[in-house]
């Protein structure tokens, strides 16, 4: 329920300029999520939201990456509540993130220290990771798949398929 609830959050801010706690309350009510004030400042704190100046005021947004600096765990939250898909082609990884999230994203990965890893480019929503070789490409994509997105490998997914039955 926290996880949807914050991915809510997420998703909410980056389609349209929020600028207060009570505009948010009344936002997660619309979509059927109700929580108290505390709660809510609690999600923000953990998702490191800040006010952005935008035009007319201003509006809640992620910290910058760089002012979350080396705290990893807060890096790999974001991360995890922005990603929406992983896909390899070839020796590089797409990620896909909700709107307005991909730097954050992007901080995360280049915090990975991957032995492979190039480099990425991050845009608004979309992150590319610039890895050695196709191999580990494939191999990278299935770690951060189920580092960043819950999914387990196809042999881990069938062991589990197996074992229901």
């Amino acid at each position: 329920m926290k996880t949807d609830r914050q991915k809510l959050i997420l998703e909410l801010i980056s389609r349209q300029n929020v600028g207060t706690q009570q505009q948010l309350l009344e936002l997660l009510a619309s979509r059927g999520v109700r929580c108290t004030q505390a709660t809510l400042s609690r999600d923000i704190h953990a998702l490191n939201l800040v006010k952005l100046p935008c035009p007319g005021g201003v509006r809640y947004g992620v910290e910058p990456a760089s002012a979350v600096g080396s705290d990893a765990r807060k890096l790999l939250n974001i991360a995890r509540l922005a990603s929406l898909s992983i896909d390899a082609a070839g020796n590089i990884i797409v990620i896909k993130t909700m709107p307005g999230l991909a730097h954050a994203v992007g901080s995360f990965a280049d915090k990975l220290e991957e032995q492979g890893l190039v480099g990425t480019i991050a845009g608004n929503d979309t992150i590319l990771l610039i890895i050695k070789d196709s191999a580990s490409a494939q191999a990278l994509c299935r770690d951060l798949r189920e580092l960043l997105l819950g999914e387990k490998g196809i042999v881990e997914k069938r062991a589990a398929e197996a074992a229901e039955q």
